[in-house]
């Protein structure tokens, strides 16, 4: 029988409950408050130095980007006067076209005016039937004259 006892009584004792402690509890929130007060500034500022890194290596690619942009503007600024060189436009004309100096009499003089093309009326006599090197300068020269540059001025 006095087991039945011993058990029965650590069941009445399982129930107990513990008493609050006011001050205690005082006390911890008295303590997470500081916490968080230490806490959210702290978290604010590693925010913005995050952001700051972010966006100083976003700055850091841009600046590549346009180093990159820059010599590829060069590059294509020398590729431009290669390819508008007069003494290779000549030569192609020669070799590919087959293209040859005019006679004296094909001759036609060409004025630019108000960016037209308008041929002179002093013509020599005879007729011409070929289109001569001169005739072909003239023409390149006239469209070279309205090419937009880079810089946004015309030639």
């Amino acid at each position: 029988m006095t087991l039945r006892t011993d058990r029965h009584r650590l069941r009445i004792n399982a129930r107990l409950v513990r008493e609050r402690d006011r001050a205690r509890a005082r006390e911890l929130r008295r303590f997470l408050m500081y916490g968080a007060l230490v806490v959210v500034p702290l978290l604010a500022y590693v925010g913005q130095r995050v952001d700051f890194i972010r966006l100083s290596y976003k700055a850091e690619k841009f600046k590549q980007e346009k180093q990159q942009l820059l010599e590829a503007h060069k590059q294509l600024i020398v590729e431009r006067s290669y390819l508008l060189a007069p003494d290779r436009i000549e030569r192609l004309a020669r070799q590919q076209l087959g293209l040859v100096d005019p006679a004296p009499e094909d001759v036609r003089p060409v004025m630019l005016r108000d960016g037209r093309v308008n041929l002179e009326d002093r013509r020599a006599e005879g007729t011409g039937g070929g289109v001569g090197l001169s005739s072909a300068r003239a023409a390149l020269a006239a469209l070279a004259g309205g090419l937009p540059r880079p810089d946004g001025d015309r030639q």
